[in-house]
């Protein structure tokens, strides 16, 4: 979500918050004070519906001084004086990039937002826990407005929470030790389901209908909830768009040391020093050092941070824990071309034109990923390269077709970064005899967000089906007033709102089972979402052939199925 004039974002949040009446309630924590939107009841309108909003609520300690680096801590009670200000968003985590929403970046960040229909409601309403994505290195609570929330989950009945979670260094770099012990932004997560689990309540929620959803590295998050014992039993149903445990669990497309890695370029800890575990030394010099340095890294750091096996949030592979995950309802899906948004932004950005797409890239992408997953199996790569080109890659469509083989290249890494993924998820959900587990493809190329236009192709790119089903007004409201007709973008909108909102108050996506739930291992039943909706089988089935069976006979299972790791992370241990 970037390219946005500042000024545009300015007048949307006067345009949100002009007009408010003051909520107030009372918490197990201290008094919040809040406000009430009021957008109208006339839904032939982009806007409308009524809430209670409550922004920038601190969910733990802030995670500075001492505490940087240290697992989260809870309070008794709300800091400063009450009521508790919670009428704009808090600081947004530190992390690369453009600032594009104009958010204080501060290492004191961990709060959370709740978006209730009646905070005083006798009636105790479903509550969706949202969990942003942006590779564990990037994203914000404000990147989803109150008036999208509003207008497409609240007003169908369902309280929404977006919160955020340490990134980056500050929540993921780890020695597995005392000093910097690992999954640190997951386990601000648990501590935010465990803060909603004990209040939400006092907000007109159910703390026990809570539906956790996410995107990306939110959706890998929350699936990567499901199977910790921390917290999968904090919460009753779950859907992932765009991720799986595996999407950021290092390991899982082989392991990129980075926490090693920046130990070097920082504090010039070398191999050594890390095989010695003197991190006393270490610590000193990155608990003294500004979090920009930590930024400046992570600039060119492509595909961010993972989460890592631990003892404690992750205490076993993925392979072995989803033996144990509870059989709650679940929704999983992909869009259909995820992949696309890297090149679309590319593009966008002038860093690649179309010409840079041909036969020779094809190679030096997937030579460089398989080299990666491969490490342990450098004498398979080429195999592996001939597999993959034999099926995304035949027959052949000459190099001056770009288009052709940008769409190729999508297919072929879509594949392996999403979709094969999500489906052995839900393979091991069906094994397991869940009766409950919903699967989709959208389909649905929007014009809401597009980063770049490529000629005779429109790629459903990874994060499209957020900005239509959050409709976020700073993407909304330039078209409305621009003139460009939103009919069918609304329709959209319209269908994953109800389908999401049905799923979390009764546990399936559709009222009239049009949306049938997945049962077989083989065909793997899965529905369609575009403009018109249907039931498909055979849920990518080649791309689940590939990685699932194909690859692992090759070069083994990823991650290896040592909960430790691979050979040199052993050796490190």
């Amino acid at each position: 979500m970037k390219r946005i004039l500042k000024l545009g974002l300015i007048l949307i949040l006067l345009l949100e918050f002009g007009s408010c009446q003051d909520v107030i309630v009372q918490t197990g924590k201290g008094a919040v004070q809040g406000f009430r939107v009021d957008y109208g009841n006339d839904t032939s309108q982009v806007w409308y519906g009524q809430a209670d909003v409550f922004l920038g609520i601190p969910y733990v300690k802030p995670p500075v001084g001492a505490l940087r680096f240290a697992k989260p801590e809870t309070f008794n009670n709300f800091p400063g004086p009450s009521p508790l200000n919670a009428t704009q968003f808090g600081n947004a985590c530190p992390q690369p990039g453009d600032n594009f929403l104009g958010l204080h970046l501060s290492e004191d960040c961990l709060y959370m937002n709740i978006f209730t229909p009646n905070a005083n409601s006798t009636y105790k309403y479903p509550v969706m826990l949202f969990i942003h994505g942006g590779a564990y290195t990037n994203g914000h609570a404000a990147e989803y407005p109150v008036r999208g929330i509003v207008r497409n989950f609240v007003s169908r009945g369902v309280i929404v929470v977006t919160f955020q979670y340490r990134l980056g260094m500050l929540g993921f770099f780890t020695t597995r030790t005392p000093e910097f012990p690992a999954n640190l932004g997951l386990l601000d997560q648990v501590e935010a389901i465990k803060f909603v689990k004990e209040q939400i309540e006092f907000f007109g929620g159910n703390p026990y209908g809570i539906t956790l959803f996410g995107q990306s590295a939110g959706s890998a998050s929350v699936a990567a909830h499901t199977f910790s014992p921390l917290s999968q039993d904090l919460f009753q149903q779950a859907i992932m768009q765009s991720g799986s445990i595996f999407t950021c669990l290092d390991g899982s497309t082989g392991f990129k040391h980075l926490s090693e890695e920046r130990a070097f370029e920082l504090c010039n800890f070398t191999s050594t020093d890390w095989d010695a575990k003197n991190f006393t030394v270490l610590r000193d010099c990155l608990m003294n050092m500004p979090y920009e340095k930590f930024l400046d890294e992570d600039t060119v750091n492509f595909y961010g941070w993972n989460m890592v096996q631990d003892d404690n949030f992750l205490p076993d592979v993925p392979q072995n824990l989803f033996k144990n995950r509870p059989n709650i309802p679940v929704i999983y899906g992909n869009c259909h071309d995820e992949w696309s948004a890297a090149d679309l932004e590319g593009l966008a950005a002038g860093t690649m034109t179309l010409d840079n797409f041909n036969s020779l890239q094809f190679d030096v992408i997937n030579i460089a990923f398989l080299s990666v997953l491969a490490l342990d199996h450098p004498e398979r790569v080429d195999d592996l390269l001939s597999v993959v080109s034999s099926i995304y890659a035949t027959p052949k469509p000459p190099d001056t077709d770009h288009v052709a083989w940008m769409k190729i290249l999508n297919n072929a890494m879509t594949s392996a970064m999403f979709t094969t993924f999500t489906g052995r998820e839900i393979d091991w959900y069906v094994y397991n005899n869940n009766t409950d587990v919903y699967t989709y493809e959208y389909d649905w190329p929007t014009i809401i967000g597009r980063p770049a236009i490529v000629p005779g192709w429109s790629p459903v790119f990874h994060s499209s089906d957020i900005f239509v089903l959050f409709m976020p007004d700073y993407y909304w409201t330039p078209l409305i007033e621009n003139g460009t007709s939103l009919d069918q973008e609304i329709q959209v909108a319209n269908f994953l709102g109800e389908a999401w909102t049905n799923f979390a108050k009764f546990g399936k996506p559709t009222t009239d089972d049009s949306w049938a739930p997945t049962t077989s291992l083989t065909d793997q039943e899965y529905y369609v979402i575009n403009l018109v909706n249907y039931m498909e089988t055979g849920f990518r089935r080649i791309d689940r052939m590939l990685w699932n069976q194909i690859s692992p006979a090759l070069i083994g299972d990823m991650p290896p199925p040592n909960p430790v790791g691979s050979r040199k992370q052993n050796d490190e241990l």
